[in-house]
Order: structure tokens, then sequence, then C-alpha cells
């Protein structure tokens, strides 16, 4: 299933030489087109893609399929290539899409200053939306806004997953792991198990002191949770051991180790992480 902007992409390379018409067609100006091949040179296939993403974000007309297959008649291409291109797409699913990302577009503003980031990321951690490096990302932005840009650029850019089952290759451990994810940093308290994983060389003495650097318990249990979803089995498995010693924790561990892991987590979190 494709969306649109893997469309983009695989429509980019058929249009070949023609970016100056290509462009003007779909309301560029000139000088917009000018730039755009002076910055990639000779790479036609980039210019023509940087083409149709920029008429893709533009705001002053609401770029459509019907648009595009217009242009394309207009261009020579006539509408065979796109009609190809589209041909495995379910239109239902990709006008879902559209509606949900024209809606955060036009909200862009208002959602950039009210949302508070941290509570969101980890609500979408929980649901496999993000990997722990696109959260690392995120976060590396020292201002709330530009958080919160950072943030709404991957929710944008998001595509359907993959469902090939050749192509997975996430371990069931971090999927149980970052499912949990949210009940992990509300429920419980670091230390015993912080000092439990070090004893096991899980983590350092000094990913010890990072974690306790937090601010808020939560802050901790974040840092402790972004440790553990880079470590291997062995780390997730000493985790569960650290929380099994606690009988507050024993049912938190036992909910870890049985959490249902289906086709679509494994899908959704490789997408993540490709």
């Amino acid at each position: 299933m494709r969306d649109r902007y893997e469309i983009l992409d695989r429509l980019a390379p058929l249009v070949g030489k023609i970016v100056l018409q290509l462009g003007i067609e779909l309301g560029l100006s000139v000088e917009e087109i000018e730039r755009i091949k002076e910055k990639w040179d000779r790479d036609l296939t980039a210019q023509n893609k940087e083409v149709l993403f920029t008429w893709r974000k533009d705001r002053t007309v609401k770029p459509t399929i019907r648009i595009l297959e217009q242009a394309f008649v207009n261009i020579g291409k006539g509408a065979r290539c796109l009609k190809e291109v589209l041909k495995d797409v379910d239109p239902n699913t990709l006008k879902a899409v559209e509606i949900v990302t024209d809606r955060i577009r036009e909200n862009e503003n208002r959602i950039i200053q009210d949302i508070q980031t941290s509570q969101i990321l980890d609500h979408m951690m929980t649901n496999l939306v993000i990997s722990v490096d696109d959260r690392r990302r995120i976060e590396q932005h020292a201002g709330q806004d530009d958080q919160n840009k950072a943030l709404l650029d991957i929710v944008i850019k998001m595509r359907e997953p993959a469902y090939s089952l050749s192509d997975w290759n996430v371990p069931l451990y971090k999927v149980r792991l970052q499912k949990n994810y949210l009940k992990v940093i509300t429920d419980i308290q670091h230390d015993s198990i912080v000092d439990h994983l070090i004893t096991r060389d899980v983590v350092s003495v000094d990913d010890g002191k990072k974690i306790e650097s937090g601010k808020t318990p939560q802050e901790k249990n974040r840092t402790l949770m972004d440790m553990l979803l880079r470590k291997n089995e062995q780390g997730f498995n000493e985790f569960l051991k650290a929380l099994q010693k606690d009988s507050i924790y024993a049912d938190l561990a036992d909910q870890i180790e049985k959490t249902e892991v289906t086709s679509t987590d494994m899908a959704t979190l490789y997408k993540c992480l490709k």
C-alpha cells in the first residue's frame, strides 16, 4: 500500500528532462524551478522529486491526484504512468491519509504551541508509532516549539508500513518492552532496578548517574527505557528479573513478558527502525 509521498518518489524518475514544464504545470515559479535545478545540478530524478514535493507542500492550491494527472497529460507524459503507479493504492486509505495530513497542516501553529511534547512521545512510543531514535531526534531540540515542529514533521511524513514477512527483523522482546513503555515510566521506582542492572553489567555506573540526573521520576525512567531499548535480549531479561525481585512489580514483569505481539505491531515498529 502506498501513500502520497511514495507515489511522488515513484513518479520522479518518469518525468525525465522536462523539469521546467512539470514545475510550471504544477504552479511553481520559474525562480523556484531554477533554484531546484541549480541545487541538484544534473540529477534529474532529484530535481523532479523536489518539484513534486514542493508542489505537495504548497498551501495556496490543495494538491490532488486529479491536478497531478492533468499536469502529466499537459507535459506529454499522459495519465498512463500515473495510473500504473496508483494501481495498488486503496483510494479510501489514500483519502483518509490526505484528510488527516491536511488537518494537521491546517492546525500546525496551534498544535506547536499547545502540545506537551514529552507526554505525546510517551504515548507514541507505547503505540510503536516512533522509535527510540525518533524520540532522540525530537528531543535534541532545545525549545518546545522546535520539538513540536520535529514531531509534526515525523507525523506528516509517515507512510504505511511494509507487510512483507521477509523484511521484518524486529526482536519480539523489543516490541514487548516498547508496548509497555508508558506503564514502565509511570509506575516504577528506578533505584533498585538500576542497581540490579549495574551488577549484571547491563548498564554502567555512568549510565546510572545519567539516569539519576533526570529532574522527575518519569524523566529518569525515560532515560532508563532509552537505554534498555538499545540493549540485547540479555538486558531485557535482567530487567524482568529486577522487576520480579520486588513483589510490587511482579505483575508488571509478567505483563511485559506475556505481551501479545501482532503482525501489525512488528510491521509498525519495523517501519520506525528502517
